[in-house]
């Protein structure tokens, strides 16, 4: 969901994050390169650890920006019947004109690193 100036009801839903990546149904096939849309890091797509481990995607929206003029909040959501423990991360680019308010810092590293191969692939396991 997307939220455009602090809205309080998203102006964009989409229907999960396999389609917001431009995937879809392609999820299975691995990593795979397209301009604007891709998968460049694949986990494994199976055996007992399937879907599991690291994963990166991307999807440039070159052709379907997205306005805003105050706010943007971007959210993912992992679905109702998910069982995997996802860690998702994210960066996104923006062009703006100067000048702009200071930013607030960022979290400090350890707040910011990823999770462990260890750490995921426990939480992946405790929710099987």
């Amino acid at each position: 969901m997307i939220f455009i100036d602090g809205e309080a009801t998203p102006s964009i839903t989409g229907t999960g994050t396999e389609d917001y990546f431009c995937a879809a149904w392609g999820y299975p096939s691995g990593a795979y390169s397209m301009p604007y849309h891709g998968i460049s890091l694949a986990g494994p797509t199976e055996g007992p650890d399937a879907y599991s481990g690291k994963w990166t995607m991307y999807r440039y929206r070159i052709e379907d920006p997205v306005m805003f003029q105050k706010s943007i909040r971007v959210t993912i959501e992992a679905g109702h019947a998910n069982v995997h423990a996802d860690d998702y991360s994210s960066v996104a680019y923006w062009y703006q004109a100067e000048p702009q308010k200071i930013f607030a810092p960022l979290p400090g590293v350890e707040l910011r690193l990823p999770r462990t191969r260890y750490e995921s692939l426990k939480e992946f396991w405790k929710t099987r």
